[in-house]
């Protein structure tokens, strides 16, 4: 056994037994194999060391299975995620806490029946302060898998309060059996927020009505939220949306829904909308592959409303580097009725069946200018994008702001600019830039 200049032998433990190992953290994080087989601690005997040094992986992980949960998905394993996520936030809510656990769920499929089994729902306005840090993790997507099946329909499998902050999701699928079940309803204030929810490498399947709503308390302003979806898979059918802003429309008083940030995911899903979007906010959409499955079902990937009177707030959507695939005549990339703001593509491409007799026909990139403010619109650009059928806006008045910019875009499916753009009502603002439709250049053209 070698010792490091910072006191560490080789086995991973601080010498002066002050804290774990490396090591000794590792196989904390990494499985039921670890909390059965127990740490080595270096050269000196368990009973020898301090109590920091002979800390295993129970003291920093919390495993579904000791709890009693059920691997094989027979029976439900409620009760045990419970008292896992109880055990996780040491015991019960508290003022300000910080989990000093790993949830973990080990290969598996796990049943749950009854909503908020996977966290305690728990309310801000009860329990001042938030929860501070919390981390669920599986071992890869299929691996450990969470099969939500309720009794009663309408439910939440998880909702979060105004009381969680900086979670962690990792290495896991979500499958609903209920077409009426929603996976998080998120609740945020200005006070306090939902912010900075992550997921990484997990996936969503099934049959669910949505999948995270996001909303807030009537009356309330600013609801920042700001979550991220990290190489993760949005499957199965949406009777909604997968995501929604604004989960109450009518509700004038919310605004600015920031930020999100989804990269390199695999958006595949049957039916219904990705994200449908009724507050304005900033999202950001960075490669991967989009496709509506279902050919002869209606899908979009992006809904974007705009509901007055308070909404006059952040709207800005940003795609670069995705892979669209629009199967039907009925499928959209885009349906927007934003009366502001900017919406950007940047080398994306919808073109994968523009070979299809549907393609000339179909408009999966829609701009209804006269949705809110009939004179305005966003700033929307497409640069360097490959693009199937047309593209549609719909002005009630002159437009005295917005523009839709074409920058070194490819046609696959029309030859002119008056065919790749069409409008109802007055002309909008436009301009197409070294364009290319099907075979043949596009003449550079502004309007009107």
């Amino acid at each position: 056994m070698t010792t490091h200049p910072d006191r560490r032998h080789d086995g991973g433990t601080e010498e002066a037994g002050r804290r774990p190992g490396r090591r000794a953290l590792l196989a904390g994080m990494t499985g039921a194999g670890a909390l059965a087989g127990g740490i080595a601690l270096g050269a000196r005997s368990a009973s020898a060391a301090p109590a920091a040094v002979t800390a295993g992986p129970a003291d920093y992980v919390v495993d579904v299975i000791a709890k009693g949960a059920d691997a094989t998905g027979r029976t439900p394993s409620d009760d045990a995620f419970r008292s896992a996520a109880l055990e996780l936030l040491g015991g019960a809510p508290k003022t300000g806490y910080s989990p000093k656990k790993v949830l973990l769920v080990p290969p598996g499929t796990y049943l749950l029946t009854r909503p908020d089994s996977l966290l305690p729902i728990t309310h801000g306005t009860e329990n001042p302060g938030v929860i501070d840090g919390i981390s669920i993790s599986g071992y890869g997507k299929r691996l450990s898998r969470v099969v939500y099946a309720p009794t009663t329909p309408n439910t939440v499998l998880w909702t979060n309060d105004d009381r969680y902050k900086n979670i962690r999701f990792s290495g896991l699928t979500f499958e609903s059996r209920d077409a009426t079940a929603t996976f998080n309803l998120a609740l945020s204030s200005k006070a306090k927020g939902v912010q900075d929810t992550w997921y990484t490498d997990v996936e969503w399947h099934g049959t669910w009505k949505a999948g995270i709503v996001l909303d807030g308390p009537a009356g309330t302003s600013n609801l920042n939220s700001e979550m991220g979806w990290d190489h993760c898979q949005i499957s199965g059918s949406y009777a909604d949306a997968f995501l929604v802003m604004g989960g109450k429309p009518a509700e004038g008083q919310q605004d600015q829904f920031l930020n999100y940030w989804f990269r390199d995911c695999k958006v595949e899903f049957q039916s219904g909308i990705f994200v449908r979007n009724e507050r304005g906010g900033s999202m950001n959409f960075i490669g991967g592959s989009y496709v509506l499955v279902d050919e002869k079902s209606t899908g979009t990937f992006f809904k974007l409303n705009a509901n007055s009177p308070r909404n006059d707030s952040v709207m800005r959507l940003y795609a670069q580097g995705i892979r669209f695939e629009v199967r039907g005549s009925d499928h959209k990339v885009i349906d927007s009725a934003w009366y502001k703001g900017t919406v950007t593509f940047v080398s994306c491409d919808d073109t994968a069946n523009s070979f299809k007799s549907f393609a000339s026909g179909a408009t999966p990139h829609v701009y209804r200018f006269n949705a809110v403010n009939p004179s305005r619109g966003p700033m929307i650009r497409y640069q360097d994008c490959a693009l199937l059928g047309y593209h549609h806006v719909t002005t009630a008045t002159a437009t005295t702001a917005g523009k839709v910019l074409y920058d070194g875009c490819r046609f696959a499916d029309m030859t002119t600019a008056a065919t790749a753009l069409r409008w109802t009502g007055p002309a909008p603002w436009y301009e197409f830039r070294d364009c290319l439709g099907e075979g043949v250049r596009i003449p550079d053209v502004k309007g009107p």
